[in-house]
């Protein structure tokens, strides 16, 4: 059934390229610049009225336009991090938490000096800034006008000092005073707006009683409907019954349109959908009528006050209906509210979808990547097979430049790269990175998780589909400039690399991982081991190995000797590490290194693995080294191994009777030690 849902879809919102071009091709052609008219027509003769000039209108050029093509001949350096913390390399990052940490660490020191010159403005009186930039001002919680009057609600309205200018409203109004309607309508804007808060106000900067009521909403988030709010995304504050908006709201005797307007907004910003629509109703009684924006505030909150998908949808239709009814022309957020809401409707969502986009086409109305984002989540559920609708999304919207004009506009990316992923489509994906990189679409990526996320599922997707050598070229391109891939991510870097017989890689990869500081993640470190382990390399790509081997014995061996507070990775020795790192000092042709690692099976009661024994006893015989030999078989006996008996006639068949006797010797003191170990453990 979603087939052909998509290919109507497709004709309804790419149909109007074709009517673009022929515009176009109009306009330029009544202009007169389409063309070599010019060049073609026939020359006048010399008695002919010449052709006035004609002066171009003079070109107004922003202030910023010297810098930003200044900026465009700059291009991104693969070789090194983001420009933002090249000044100070001790805070370069090192994964996507580090990124964002240092980051706001600059914004943070702004906050944080900005705090101290409010909180004791008589310290900064000196301005040295010329021209004075008030904005940089010490903000004081003094007024110059104290009186009850509406010029001092006018100076705490201009300083955005919410607080000061609710109470300075009741003082006047219950003074016998008036407020003209307009200065009450901004104040109320900014009440809701702002959810009756200072604009400056931040949660650690609260007082305790405000830090508690702060805090119940939150506690009260898992019970509402919907999924959990997720790690990176801010926590929303929720409307507060009785707060400064609503009492405002209350003395006002008769309510304006632009006040239940500014009301409504904010009840459904702040998570009071319910609310929000009662009050829409007493607007409608009242014969009010709301602005498009009042209207795209309520649609984007219908999934909170219906259940069943019919409902929603036959509530959305309402406020379409009733938007047509008042003649308001609906603009992109009302489309893009609408797909939104349609995103929770299930199947009526996806039959649905196809009347809006061709409401959306007849009004000329441009789609922005907000409304692509909504149309992928609504063909392409995430428990179903992933549609076709991505390639004709593509078709339209290549080569294009976007800008900012919806909140979900940063989504497209992480979503559209998604589905590559699902698909396993990897020249789609090329497709889709090459118009993030078209002109500044890479500003839609959003922050530095999404930006993680997308980068992750890309270079996840090279791994699997691309050959070692295009992987590569890629994981240079992005890390670490965008990029910190995370152990996961390595560990499919790793399995790329060995599928591409690209053995002599992991030494860059190596100290890529050291200088993330995921050189101490136990997953990891077995990974690299097994990589460099499973199958012997040639000669000079063994010795490659051991300088990545001597680091990570290194580090294990750290771990141990160091204090238990320094131990914070779980760094440990197990049976395949110890294994494969015998396996590599093996193969490097480092006998001597291999041995001091057998009494280190006994000493973490580890058991080798039969290959590495079996791989170090063929490496004694053919050097003749019978003392390490011995030891060897020491170590298999101990562990009780399989095969001890044919390590054992392997050793005897290059020995002297002596030394024969010396083996059974050692078989028999081995294992009447593991008889007596076994009958104290009973």
């Amino acid at each position: 059934m979603a087939a052909p849902f998509q290919r109507c879809a497709c004709r309804i919102v790419f149909r109007s390229r074709i009517s673009r071009e022929q515009r176009d091709a109009r306009s330029l052609s009544s202009s007169g610049i389409a063309g070599n008219k010019s060049e073609t027509a026939p020359t006048e003769e010399k008695g002919s009225e010449e052709v006035p000039l004609v002066i171009p209108r003079k070109k107004k050029w922003d202030k910023l336009a010297v810098l930003k093509a200044l900026s465009t001949t700059v291009k991104r350096d693969p070789t090194s991090v983001d420009y933002n913390f090249i000044d100070d390399p001790y805070l370069i990052p090192r994964t996507t938490m580090q990124y964002k940490w240092f980051s706001l660490a600059k914004e943070s020191g702004q906050k944080a000096a900005e705090f101290f010159i409010n909180k004791n403005p008589q310290f900064f009186q000196q301005e040295f800034a010329e021209p004075s930039i008030e904005a940089f001002l010490p903000k004081t919680s003094t007024f110059l006008i104290e009186e009850p009057c509406e010029e001092a609600l006018q100076e705490r309205l201009s300083r955005k000092a919410l607080k000061a200018a609710t109470d300075m409203y009741f003082q006047i109004v219950d003074g016998g005073g008036t407020v003209s309607q307009d200065m009450t309508a901004d104040l109320l804007d900014l009440l809701c707006f702002h959810g009756s808060r200072d604009p400056g106000q931040e949660a650690s900067l609260l007082s305790p009683e405000e830090q508690e009521e702060d805090a119940e909403p939150s506690r009260r988030r898992s019970n509402v409907k919907g999924r959990m709010r997720r790690a990176n995304e801010p926590a929303v504050r929720r409307w507060r019954d009785g707060d400064d908006a609503d009492r405002l709201f209350n003395s006002l005797a008769e309510p304006s349109a632009r006040n239940y307007c500014s009301l409504i907004k904010g009840l459904a910003k702040y998570e009071a959908a319910d609310q929000a629509f009662r009050t829409y109703n007493d607007m409608q009684q009242k014969g009010l009528r709301a602005d498009v924006s009042t209207y795209n505030a309520l649609i984007y909150s219908v999934k909170e006050v219906r259940d069943r998908y019919e409902e929603r949808w036959d509530l959305i239709q309402q406020l379409l209906n009733q938007l047509r009814l008042e003649q308001i022309r609906p603009d992109l957020q009302t489309f893009n509210a609408t797909l939104r809401s349609l995103r929770f409707c299930g199947l009526t969502g996806r039959r649905s979808c196809l009347d809006v986009l061709r409401e959306m086409v007849h009004l000329g109305i441009e789609p922005s990547l907000a409304s692509y984002t909504h149309i992928l989540s609504i063909f392409n559920p995430s428990n179903t097979p992933p549609s076709d609708i991505l390639y004709q999304i593509m078709d339209e919207i290549e080569r294009k430049e976007f800008t900012i004009q919806d909140q979900d506009d940063n989504r497209f990316f992480v979503d559209a790269m998604n589905m590559c992923l699902r698909m396993n489509d990897v020249e789609l994906a090329y497709r889709l990175h090459k118009l993030q990189e078209t002109g500044e679409n890479w500003r839609l990526l959003g922050d530095s998780y999404a930006r993680s996320v997308y980068y992750g599922k890309f270079l996840n997707l090279i791994c699997q589909m691309e050959g070692g050598e295009e992987m590569w070229k890629w994981y240079k391109n992005l890390v670490p400039s965008v990029y910190y891939p995370n152990v996961p991510a390595i560990l499919n870097i790793l399995r790329a690399l060995e599928v591409s017989n690209m053995h002599h890689k992991v030494t860059d990869l190596w100290e890529d991982i050291r200088s993330l500081q995921h050189f101490n993640k136990q997953e990891l470190v077995e990974g690299v081991l097994e990589f460099m382990a499973r199958e012997k390399q040639a000669p000079e790509v063994q010795q490659l190995f051991m300088p990545v081997v001597q680091n990570i014995k290194d580090n294990i061996e750290f771990y141990y000797k160091a204090a238990a507070p320094a131990r914070r990775a779980t760094l440990s020795w197990s049976s395949t590490s110890l294994s494969n790192l015998l396996i590599l000092y093996l193969r490097a042709g480092e006998l001597k290194k291999a041995s001091e690692m057998l009494p280190l099976f006994k000493e973490h009661t580890k058991t080798p693995r039969a290959e590495a024994m079996e791989e170090y006893l063929a490496v004694c015989v053919e050097a003749k080294d019978k003392v390490k030999a011995k030891a060897g078989l020491s170590v298999a006996v101990h562990c009780g191994l399989p095969k001890i008996v044919e390590y054992a006639e392997n050793l005897k068949s290059s020995m002297t009777e002596i030394e024969q006797s010396e083996i059974d010797a050692i078989l028999k003191e081995e294992i009447s030690v593991g008889a007596e170990e076994m009958k104290t453990n009973q």
